[in-house]
């Protein structure tokens, strides 16, 4: 492992350090990927696949509400989130970039599922935007499915 993989692995295991200590990351978010063996969704065979997002021994990622300033400017709706940071994978852990559905193809449906106290049976939503511009975190916005 090079010297940037050894700080990924050090920010996976200190981001899993709320949960696991403290039980502060009421938050679960997996996504289900569905995919269409045909051209466009709806199209074929449709395969469901579920991957959860998680940090360090399986525990799950920050989960923030925007605040009232940062949907306005941003123009999201009200129940709009913040995800992470995510740590990008490195050799032992981490989660690739394509995992979070950042141009995903004409035959694919990302859904992110929330599952935590407001939503106790999930709540849908979808990545309105991927923030991946650093070398040792994701964070992904995402906004309520109507």
């Amino acid at each position: 492992m090079g010297f940037r993989d050894d700080i990924r692995k050090l920010c996976y295991e200190l981001r899993a350090i709320p949960g696991q200590d403290f039980e502060i990351r009421p938050y679960t978010v997996k996504i289900v990927l569905r995919q269409w063996s045909g051209a466009e969704p709806g199209q074929g065979t449709e395969t469901v696949t579920t991957v959860d997002i998680t940090e360090f021994s399986g525990q799950p990622p920050k989960v923030r509400w925007l605040t009232d300033e940062e949907i306005a400017i941003g123009g999201y709706d009200a129940a709009t989130v913040e995800v992470g940071p995510i740590t990008p994978d490195f050799p032992g852990g981490g989660t690739p970039i394509s995992t979070l559905g950042q141009d995903p193809p004409a035959n694919t449906l990302f859904d992110y599922v929330l599952t935590g106290p407001q939503y106790p049976n999930g709540a849908i939503y979808r990545l309105k935007a991927l923030h991946s511009d650093k070398t040792f975190q994701y964070k992904a916005i995402l906004e309520r499915a109507r």
